[in-house]
């Protein structure tokens, strides 16, 4: 999905994706062939002596041909769930690496990516190039199994039944196997686990990894705020969640809300504001990102007077710091009053967690905090599994923008262009390379 144009002029250096390089390229390219003939040979080995032991046997002597057909029919199935799991583990394995076991499923990868951002495009293509090139290895089993019935007297039709059967369970332990060492693989690949929130955060380290100056993501992200602060009604509290030790999205809300309230998990991160708000000389310096906010807003040159002036405002609305949990269904507890007409919850739940169905359950407790007809604002790290700070690796979602939607529209209304994708340079290194915006009305 392509963004609409925001209030600024957005640099071409900061909107583009740097191609891989052609080495690096060639190298998934080697991987992959090399993986796929190693587990093409694998493949045809199990299945092959599988067959041949559930045949010599006899365990399944003396069955007639029509229930043959049937346990035949059983082991497609069972070969099937096999193919499921390790259609999951290649997709992985494609989107960390850009390397697969199964080359047409790599190549069918690469060429919808090249034409579509959509992700569900690119994985059903995946799987399909996988699909067709295993179904495409039954053919010799047939050719071999049936020819050698119809040529030889010493090898029935049942035989034939009996080693396409044990092939195909040979097939599916194959599957998952090889399933279970590619998730093996990208265990190691990936290092340690994540760090800790309550023990290994430190509000200094990201201040000073991501806002010592405005950076391409926040460039968009607060020409987005500031757009969507158009539709937010005015003289109401807004609440910001998640806002972490940052000030930088709290900037564009000063105008229109009547207060502000600040809610993170950590309170570290909320003393952290409190240094800014009673001005202490070792708080961070967030004047370049209310200059970028009021260009955003309109100004194009901000004295440092207007600058002086919107930081003063700000520090005037806020008047609620508070603790928060978005694992609980009230995640302010006793101390949410009522709802709000304007939420704005950026980079909260998809850096929080790993696991894509938690961060389901963290959006659906922030939006609850949305009164009808409110206005939900957000923003995540689009298709990112970790993102660092001070070198500690933190979770990430792996969401993206039609997880957002899939998530929103049950009760909320969005509108078109209200969900954004930008894809930028310079985060790589960080974990990321692209951002989600969006903004929804509830119902």
């Amino acid at each position: 999905m392509s963004a609409r144009a925001l209030p600024y002029q957005r640099p071409e250096r900061d909107a583009r994706v740097r191609p891989p390089r052609a080495r690096a390229r060639l190298l998934q390219w080697a991987i992959t062939l090399a993986a796929t003939a190693a587990s093409t040979y694998a493949l045809d080995a199990v299945a092959t002596v599988s067959g041949i032991l559930l045949a010599a046997s006899q365990l399944l002597q003396g069955l007639d041909h029509a229930l043959l057909l049937v346990l035949l029919a059983g082991t497609y199935a069972l070969w099937f769930a096999g193919l499921r799991v390790n259609l999951k583990a290649n997709w992985t394995l494609l989107e960390e690496t850009g390397t697969s076991t199964n080359a047409l499923s790599k190549a069918a990868y690469d060429l919808i990516k090249l034409r579509t951002g959509n992700v569900r495009v690119q994985r059903l293509a995946s799987a399909i190039g996988y699909g067709v090139t295993e179904l495409a290895k039954e053919v010799p089993y047939y050719a071999g199994a049936l020819g050698t019935a119809v040529a030889s007297d010493a090898v029935s039709s049942q035989d034939a039944l009996v080693f396409l059967g044990g092939a195909n369970l040979g097939a599916a332990a194959y599957e998952l196997g090889l399933a279970r060492m590619t998730r093996v693989f990208l265990r190691i690949k990936q290092g340690p686990t994540y760090a800790s929130f309550d023990s290994d955060w430190v509000p200094k380290e990201y201040l000073a990894d991501y806002y010592h100056e405005v950076k391409p993501d926040e460039l968009q992200t607060i020409a987005f705020l500031v757009t969507a602060m158009e539709q937010v009604d005015p003289g109401e509290p807004i609440l910001l969640f998640g806002v972490g030790p940052t000030l930088h999205h709290v900037f564009p809300a000063a105008g229109k809300a009547s207060e502000i309230h600040l809610a993170d998990y950590l309170q570290t991160n909320l003393d952290e504001i409190k240094k800014w708000i009673k001005r202490d000389a070792h708080a961070h310096d967030w004047r370049a990102f209310v200059r970028y906010t009021l260009q955003c807003e309109g100004i194009a040159s901000p004295t440092d007077e207007q600058v002086w002036q919107r930081e003063e405002l700000t520090r005037g609305k806020i008047t609620k710091l508070l603790q928060a949990d978005a694992r609980h269904a009230d995640p302010l507890g006793e101390r949410n009053e009522s709802l709000y007409g304007t939420v704005i919850s950026a980079y909260c739940a998809d850096s929080a967690t790993g696991d894509r169905a938690t961060w389901e359950a963290l959006m659906g407790n922030i939006a609850g905090l949305v009164r009808p007809g409110g206005m939900l604002i957000t923003a995540a790290l689009r298709r990112c599994r970790r993102y660092l700070v001070g070198g500690k690796p933190f979770p990430s979602a792996n969401i993206d923008e039609d997880d957002l939607r899939a998530v929103l529209e049950p009760q909320f209304d969005c509108g078109a262009g209200s969900i954004q994708v930008w894809e930028l340079a310079g985060h790589q290194s960080q974990g990321y390379s692209g951002i989600v915006l969006g903004w929804a009305r509830r119902r």
